[in-house]
């Protein structure tokens, strides 16, 4: 018996531009995309959530990539990925944070086996890159030795991050960068660095890692320290946001 397509998610039957306007059924428009997109370039959350609710709820139409219902739905969102990823570079977003978002994404898109649930995981994806293009957005017009140290942390939170290391790069004293810091970020500086580790955690929960690898990978100094940072960051504890589902609206995802 054949699957039935996702909801909200229509495919042409046809590529007959004469077929097409027989049926009435054409390809969402270009416009349409090209709205959806700038939002995500932008770095607008709430407009990316608002468009994406409006659009399934009067139906995406998309070309016939597949007659198979499961790699239909893969090669879409695939092309969705390479969209989004791309005008989020374009919106500032870290060339290597983008890219390692985008192959890492299609590689979870390529195990999917389940249409709802590839679309459930698009809708989230494009949410969650639009805030990392809101988030690249902090200290754009800071002085260099901070757009250094933004871009040291995004690519590289696995390593030793410290205020020495970061100052050191930089030809600065840990004091003095630790100030323009703040000055220009808003928080500390060593701040900043635990939440965007307690960010990708949040990511790698997902993927099935244990506490203590994600601890010894995100450089905490142990397992309970990590839970507790955890805790007091989202008001739960790692274990708990990983057993609950993945909630689909950035409004959903703060505690």
């Amino acid at each position: 018996m054949k699957k039935e397509e996702p909801a909200a998610i229509a495919v042409l039957e046809d590529s007959d531009l004469f077929l097409q306007r027989e049926s009435g059924q054409t390809h969402t428009p270009y416009e349409t995309e090209q709205l959806f997109y700038s939002c995500i370039r932008a770095g607008d959350v709430e407009r990316v959530g608002v468009l994406m609710r409006t659009l399934l709820q009067q139906t995406v139409v998309a070309g016939r990539l597949s007659n198979d219902p499961l790699r239909q739905m893969q090669y879409w969102a695939v092309c969705c990925v390479t969209l989004a990823t791309r005008c989020a570079i374009q919106g500032g977003l870290d060339e290597t944070t983008a890219f390692n978002r985008s192959d890492e994404s299609i590689l979870q898109i390529d195990r999917m086996r389940d249409p709802q649930e590839i679309l459930r995981f698009l809708q989230s994806l494009c949410l969650q890159i639009t805030a990392l293009v809101r988030d690249s957005r902090i200290g754009r017009d800071a002085p260099q030795a901070v757009r250094k140290c933004l871009h040291r942390i995004q690519t590289d939170l696995h390593g030793r991050l410290t205020a020495e290391t970061l100052a050191a790069d930089c030809a600065l004293s840990p004091d003095y960068l630790c100030a323009l810091f703040k000055k220009h970020v808003g928080v500390p500086l060593s701040i900043y660095i635990r939440s965007q580790r307690l960010q990708a955690a949040r990511d790698l929960l997902r993927t099935g890692k244990s506490l203590s690898e994600i601890a010894y990978d995100l450089g905490f100094c142990s397992e309970s320290y990590f839970i507790r940072c955890f805790r007091e960051a989202f008001g739960e504890t790692p274990r708990r946001f990983r057993e609950r589902p993945e909630p689909l609206f950035e409004s959903e995802k703060t505690p």
